[in-house]
């Protein structure tokens, strides 16, 4: 949810629970205030009725109001009280709430029972007018906030959606730098400054790793070398005994074991500078099933059965080399630890790629599978690499790897995201 938005919502969420929460109590309130007016309105009529009976005689007193009604010597005397009832009106034929104030009164002339009434209707036509004239100011309030929402969006926040778009652009690797325009807001300014500066110094430290990544690979890569041929040179000198043997194999397996370590966190680094651009869609059962042809001895030697599953085709967006070494490194681990007579499952479907294998022990531990110098078989003199360059990849091309392991079967599956 963007931020305007959230800010938004929570304006009209605001307003409408004001509006809900004020309107009936201002609705009681004034209808209170109403009430309180009616009544004492009937107790001055009250006190004007009560005075003329005790000065006229009952006889002499007309009044022409049809809210009042007297009644002589009734044969039992009312209570004094104030109610609201609902009346019959024969002229407009519906019922009409009144407000009533029923009292005795005792006189020289007899007794009486005293009954004042006041209509309520335009009472309710005066709540109705200032209900609507309330809702329809907290209206206007509310489509004011919207309005200014929007305005404030479109000038305040557009230098920062062109920042926020500037970013997603930026990479390291290109020799642009960011183009942030200068904004009236000052908080926008501080944060474009810092954004700069922050660009401009991941630059100079992506350049320096990447120099300080290829420098020391290539001065790795020459003393090995270099040992590589000594240890040749040895092999083809007379007179080595037995014990001399076994240590230069030692120490050209130890030099071998360096060499691919070296280009293993070569590798590694570029992945994680995002040094690869060769970005194309890469049929992943064209690639499979042209690794399967490259490991056919190894299939046979074990006498490995493949269960392939390629009615479906998976084409992902990824660097073509860096897409060999990920499907290389699974299917060659797969091949490598399946035991010998045993069945190797490869299935695709419309969104994800499974390689499966027989298990010879128990579920591999996924806390530690895709981490460094972490191996399956402690017998295993490999970099130790293969898995976290494999994950390293995928999560650099918006794929998903996971490992899982389900009816004694090590399962590795490559998803998009």
């Amino acid at each position: 949810m963007k931020l305007t938005h959230f800010i938004s919502l929570r304006y009209i969420g605001v307003t409408i629970l004001v509006m809900l929460i004020s309107i009936p109590l201002f609705y009681i309130a004034i209808q209170k205030v109403l009430t309180q007016n009616i009544d004492e309105n009937l107790e001055a009529q009250k006190t004007s009725v009560i005075r003329k009976l005790q000065n006229l005689p009952a006889e002499n007193f007309i009044t022409l109001d049809d809210r009042i009604s007297i009644e002589k010597n009734p044969g039992q005397l009312l209570e004094e009280r104030i109610f609201t009832k609902d009346i019959y009106n024969k002229d407009d034929d519906e019922m009409e709430s009144y407000r009533i104030l029923e009292f005795p009164m005792k006189t020289e002339n007899g007794t009486f029972n005293v009954t004042v009434r006041q209509s309520l209707v335009e009472n309710e036509d005066l709540m109705k007018s200032i209900l609507y004239l309330l809702i329809s100011v907290l209206s206007v309030l509310t489509v004011t906030l919207l309005l200014i929402n929007t305005q404030v969006k479109k000038k305040v926040w557009k230098p920062f959606y062109h920042t926020l778009e500037e970013l997603q652009k930026f990479r390291v690797d290109h020799a642009d730098d960011l183009n942030l325009v200068p904004s009236k807001i000052n908080e926008l300014n501080d944060l474009n400054n810092s954004l700069s500066k922050l660009s401009a110094t991941n630059k100079k430290v992506y350049q320096s790793q990447k120099e300080f990544t290829e420098n020391a690979s290539h001065e790795l890569q020459t003393p090995l070398a270099i040992v590589q041929n000594n240890i040749e040179l040895l092999w083809q000198t007379d007179f080595i005994s037995e014990q001399q043997a076994e240590i230069l194999n030692d120490i050209s397996n130890a030099n071998t074991r360096m060499s691919k370590l070296n280009q293993a966190l070569l590798l590694l680094s570029k992945i994680e500078n995002r040094q690869f651009t060769n970005i194309q869609p890469v049929n992943l059962n064209l690639l499979v099933d042209s690794f399967i042809k490259n490991y056919s001895e190894q299939i046979k030697f074990k006498n490995l059965t493949l269960k392939k599953d390629f009615s479906k085709v998976l084409v992902v967006e990824i660097d073509f080399s860096l897409v060999e070494v990920l499907v290389g490194n699974l299917l060659f681990n797969a091949l490598k630890y399946a035991p010998e007579n045993s069945e190797v499952e490869i299935i695709f479907s419309k969104d994800e790629m499974k390689i499966s294998n027989k298990a010879e022990g128990i579920a591999l531990d996924p806390d530690k599978l895709f981490k460094r110098f972490q191996r399956q078989s402690t017998q295993e003199k490999g970099t130790g690499l293969g898995l976290e360059i494999a994950k390293e990849i995928a999560n650099s091309f918006h794929l998903i790897l996971n490992y899982s392991f389900a009816e004694n079967r090590h399962q590795f599956i490559l998803k998009r995201k």
